[in-house]
């Protein structure tokens, strides 16, 4: 019988991911990206082990982990059953402190980001006493790589921010699962936008942090590592806001240094997906743009793909000239003028 597993985390792509990489060993699984809806289907199912995202918005997973220790009633006809249930913490902060405080406060066991299959089967054996790993590293999980995908040896569509050889390597060790993380990144980067720019918009550094933290984490699976290098310092830089112990001076000149760092990172993401659309219709996971074969209409779509860049450019330049005012505002110590520009800045991105 297979092993069941839950898998709850706020990650549409970290829950892809890992569900694809249990397929591969034969495991059930259910996702959530609700904590509560993941915690209420603990009493209604017989897990043999948890995946948990650490950091969640409302509820993070050691707060989640004491509810299922307190547990009780269920499906469960072993009195013991929640406190005995391994729960495995999933996170990218390789922080020894965290971790021992994961530890001390119930969950069993810490998996860092970004993982790999054999990462997986490991922890999985550790805490259920199966063999999963003994018997991965005779299976060819790489199959449909070297069978009739030959292309994606020779010349490859660049993506921005992942480099030629990291995208080979991806690409050879799991091609589908590459190609399927890449297209759920950039399907959500214009709701990652969202996300970030409301909680600037109303000073909620904890929220930003998560979201900030959440695309550190997403952008190592994908090989976006400068992007992830980035999105950690973001990180650190919401945390000293969010803790609101520095003196005004310092927090205008953490705030204008976050502000700049937003703007670089939303470039790297557009980039990044622009590209990455280009790479994943040459893979033939996206439709390219029918083509009428008429020549006027050629010229009109070429025309209009002219004017869309120029817009484009237009765009970028006054998005610079927002973030150029932001950090003056700041410079002058004028927070509430700052918050304004930031929300403008908002406001542009989402167009």
């Amino acid at each position: 019988m297979p092993l069941q597993l839950l898998i709850i985390d706020d990650s549409e792509l970290n829950l892809k991911l890992t569900e694809l990489m249990l397929k591969k060993i034969d495991c059930h699984t259910d996702t959530f990206s609700d904590v509560r809806e993941g915690l209420r289907s603990v009493k209604d199912h017989d897990y043999d082990l948890v995946f948990m995202d650490y950091l969640m918005p409302d509820i993070n997973g050691i707060e989640a982990t004491r509810l299922i220790r307190s547990m009780k009633g269920g499906i469960h006809s072993s009195s013991d059953y929640y406190e005995r249930l391994p729960v495995i913490a999933l996170t990218a902060e390789d922080d020894s402190v965290m971790q021992r405080r994961m530890i001390d406060n119930g969950i069993n066991d810490v998996l860092l980001k970004p993982f790999k299959l054999d990462d997986v089967c490991a922890i999985i054996d550790k805490w259920c006493g199966t063999t999963l790993r003994k018997h991965i590293s005779s299976r060819n999980f790489s199959s449909r790589y070297s069978d009739g995908n030959e292309r994606f040896d020779t010349v490859l569509p660049r993506i921005c921010g992942i480099s030629d050889e990291t995208l080979k390597d991806m690409l050879r060790v799991d091609l589908d699962g590459f190609l399927e993380t890449l297209m759920i990144f950039t399907e959500d980067v214009s709701n990652k936008h969202a996300r970030i720019d409301e909680a600037l918009a109303g000073e909620d550094y904890e929220t930003f942090c998560v979201e900030v933290h959440r695309i550190k984490g997403e952008a190592s699976m994908i090989g976006a590592y400068t992007l992830s290098e980035d999105a950690s310092h973001l990180n650190e830089l919401g945390k000293i806001l969010a803790a609101r112990e520095i003196s005004p001076s310092e927090y205008e000149e953490r705030l204008s240094a976050l502000v700049a760092g937003i703007a670089v990172m939303y470039k790297q993401l557009d980039e990044l997906c622009e590209s990455a659309d280009a790479f994943l219709t040459f893979a033939g996971r996206k439709q390219p743009p029918e083509e009428t074969g008429v020549l006027s209409s050629l010229a009109k779509d070429q025309g209009t793909s002219a004017a869309g860049s120029r817009n484009k450019q237009v765009d970028r330049d006054k998005l610079i000239r927002y973030v150029a005012h932001a950090r003056e505002a700041l410079d002058n110590g004028d927070t509430a003028l700052a918050k304004e520009w930031l929300a403008e800045i908002g406001d542009h991105i989402k167009k």
